[in-house]
């Protein structure tokens, strides 16, 4: 056994009441689990604090490691989606590094940004994961037990999501695409993601997900949500706009355009623009259907994969 468990070892948890969940509860669930009746651990003792904001927590976690002398503390934090928001968690995390190295002790931050999820259900999820696994984190280093750390060196390892594992070379592996349709004229655009769906097996793509929005003005945010999954390389954008009596489909083309010019460079990956439009009718969107789809699929895989080159 480690010298160190022959003492009592403490471990300080704060928390604060900004947060949507109840982050120290999750803590000390996962914690009794895992720990409570495990031999290595039976000395271990946690001590909670809660205090209002993410601000709050660095000065708490200097008490508890000086004045309670833990041995190590998890700070739990919240962080809202607004502006402001992400300038006070910047601040609370040099303030909670400026901790660590005052006390030499370790601090562990556990910060869920609310803008990380796409839903509450989803949100909820990285909540319970992130806390549970940094909660194993804080044991092993309350203990020093550093060598089942060092096991998972290069692994991948996540908090909050599925772990990403080691780099592999990614030479034979096949090329991820989604693609994103507008619902709108559907007559016209379900024949589009058919012929995509048939152009992704002919080139042995991996087709990962297709997204469906009302209209093509909708498509930027889905585009956005595909480009942050690590599985795609590559998204073909389909739709058709056809004219109507006023210049809108020339307005919502155009803006398409852009911004889909800005994600590739954001993302660094390639999207096409497979969007029947502007200045088209109906008989001619008809006709260039299979086209648009066929070509903006084809391109997508193929810069990829050149890229990928």
């Amino acid at each position: 056994m480690n010298p160190q468990q022959k003492k009592k070892i403490r471990i300080g948890l704060v928390d604060t009441t900004f947060a949507r969940v109840d982050m120290g509860a999750i803590a000390i669930d996962e914690f009794n689990k895992n720990y409570k009746n495990h031999n290595d651990y039976k000395n271990f003792e946690i001590i909670r604090r809660t205090v209002p904001g993410i601000k709050d927590i660095a000065v708490e976690c200097k008490r508890l490691l000086e004045q309670e002398n833990c041995d190590v503390c998890l700070a739990l934090g919240m962080v809202g989606g607004a502006t402001i928001d992400l300038q006070c968690s910047h601040e609370a995390s040099l303030g909670i590094q400026q901790v660590k190295l005052m006390t030499n002790k370790h601090v562990i931050e556990v910060f869920i940004h609310e803008n990380e999820a796409w839903s509450e259900a989803e949100l909820l999820d990285i909540f319970d994961q992130r806390i549970r696994k940094h909660v194993h984190n804080t044991a092993i280093l309350a203990a020093n037990n550093y060598n089942s750390l060092t096991k998972l060196a290069g692994k991948g390892i996540r908090q909050g999501k599925e772990d990403e594992g080691s780099l592999k070379t990614d030479k034979d592996k096949a090329i991820g695409i989604g693609i994103v349709v507008s619902e709108f004229n559907s007559k016209i655009t379900n024949k589009m993601e058919e012929e995509a769906k048939k152009k992704v097996l002919e080139l042995n793509a991996n087709l990962v997900e297709i997204i469906r929005v009302p209209g093509a003005f909708d498509m930027i945010l889905a585009v956005k949500k595909l480009l942050m999954n690590k599985q795609i390389d590559c998204v073909a954008v389909l739709g058709a706009v056809v004219k109507g009596e006023t210049k809108h489909d020339e307005v919502i083309v155009f803006n398409i355009a852009n911004k889909i010019l800005e994600l590739q460079l954001e993302f660094n990956k390639p999207i096409t623009l497979g969007v029947i439009g502007p200045s088209v009718n109906w008989e001619q969107a008809e006709e260039r259907a299979d086209g648009y789809a066929s070509h903006s699929t084809k391109s997508a895989i193929m810069l990829a994969r050149r890229l990928r080159r």
